[in-house]
């Protein structure tokens, strides 16, 4: 599946989504440790089981999850987390971190 196909599906969106905005919100309280882990996969899940389980959107997310440290690099705009200091080296940093995420969890349950 390509990046444009991916990206067509609601479900994976919205998983890629809270993959990073949970990475970038738990980074702001303190270090990404298991405790913090376990809270997103628990908010990534929830969102995955609210729209039926559907089989290869968590693959679909990684996809798109993918893309997103590029984008980030490349959009030459002033964000709204750029603006609320999180610096786009960082934003980059925890794109990478949301996809290695959804990475695992695509293995552990998109069997």
């Amino acid at each position: 599946m390509d990046f444009e196909s991916a990206r067509d599906d609601e479900v994976a969106r919205a998983l890629a989504r809270k993959s990073f905005s949970s990475h970038v919100m738990h980074d702001g309280l303190g270090p990404l440790d298991d405790e913090a882990m376990r809270l997103i996969r628990e908010a990534v899940m929830r969102v995955w089981e609210h729209a039926g389980s559907p089989p290869g959107a968590v693959h679909r997310a990684t996809i798109l999850s993918a893309e997103l440290p590029r984008l980030i690099a490349e959009d030459e705009d002033v964000d709204s987390l750029e603006a609320e200091g999180v610096s786009r080296d960082r934003q980059i940093t925890l794109a990478k971190k949301a996809d290695a995420f959804l990475i695992s969890l695509a293995v552990e349950v998109d069997k």
